[in-house]
């Protein structure tokens, strides 16, 4: 109605060049606000949260409410979902098709392994694909040298970049999340962070399209750059492709920490939802029994 009293009235003080499209109004994007989710009040919380050596988080991804959690705030050995920060790193700092040659100090790392050989060549995207789907200790020691000279450094970085994300519950000894002997401790200690830490650590991740493709990957492959070698190993996530719709996102496990899983799973309305397992004696159990009960406790309206 403003808009065509502006223009009756310049139209009348006799400009008969000025029409109404002069004086429209800008298109203005409504954004869409993200669904909440409510809880039905008669459901119950899993039994799960009864361990007490488990942490555990579920997030609604479009809200960024908290819709169960228990010990979340607690540090606690995190295994390998430790590669998440040494991803993010790397991401940071290299493009991904950086050629890195393969150390000795990387061929000689002990658990999962993708079998790089020594002075191989590999690019940043390979390691890094090795690193997340099949958990690769040698992608992630490889990344590690090639970014900061040698593991000390790039564990420094590590510990400043929790500290500049503000993720006070942090504390890395090794790129890869393997147990690790503190000589000056005089113990066995491992990478610890929070449940709700994780979260935002996660969350960040995901917002990089490269993280977010490789970590809903059934199966890595890769080639070293001259063709001559090929790697492949199957994801360690054992819920890919069940009814939970799993997108993600990262395995761990040691002796310190038990059993570690971060997943991303989607509800039937494409929902987002992460769910964080610590310490847990059955990671997979646990995170079927705590998106179930998520997906079925909560809609989002």
């Amino acid at each position: 109605m403003l808009e065509w009293l502006v223009f009756a009235l310049l139209a009348s003080s006799g400009n008969p060049s000025l029409s109404a499209e002069d004086f429209s109004l800008p298109q203005i994007e409504i954004l869409q606000p993200a669904k909440i989710p409510r809880k039905n009040s008669d459901k119950v919380a899993p039994k799960l949260l009864n361990n007490p050596q488990s942490a555990i988080l579920a997030i609604d991804m479009g809200t960024g409410k908290e819709l169960i959690s228990k010990r979340a705030n607690r540090p606690q050995e995190i295994a390998s979902l430790t590669k998440i920060m040494t991803t993010l790193l790397i991401l940071e700092d290299h493009d991904l098709d950086e050629v890195v040659s393969i150390p000795l100090e990387a061929t000689e790392v002990v658990g999962a392994k993708a079998d790089f050989y020594q002075y191989e060549k590999v690019s940043v995207k390979t390691l890094l694909e090795a690193a997340l789907i099949p958990s690769a200790n040698d992608a992630a020691m490889a990344l590690a040298i090639y970014d900061a000279g040698n593991e000390a450094n790039f564990v420094k970085k590590m510990n400043t970049k929790a500290r500049e994300l503000g993720l006070n519950s942090a504390k890395f000894y090794n790129p890869t999340g393997l147990d690790h002997y503190d000589e000056i401790q005089d113990k066995w200690v491992g990478n610890q962070m929070s449940a709700r830490d994780l979260a935002t650590l996660t969350k960040l991740a995901l917002r990089n399209d490269f993280f977010r493709k490789t970590v809903n990957k059934r199966n890595f492959a890769g080639t070293s750059v001259d063709g001559q070698f090929f790697h492949e190993k199957p994801s360690t996530n054992q819920l890919f492709d069940t009814f939970l719709n799993l997108k993600g996102v990262k395995t761990g496990y040691t002796e310190l920490a038990g059993q570690c899983f971060i997943s991303l799973g989607e509800t039937d309305d494409g929902n987002d939802v992460l769910t964080i397992v610590l310490g847990s004696p059955d990671r997979f159990g646990e995170t079927k029994k705590l998106l179930s009960w998520v997906y079925d406790s909560f809609t989002w309206e």
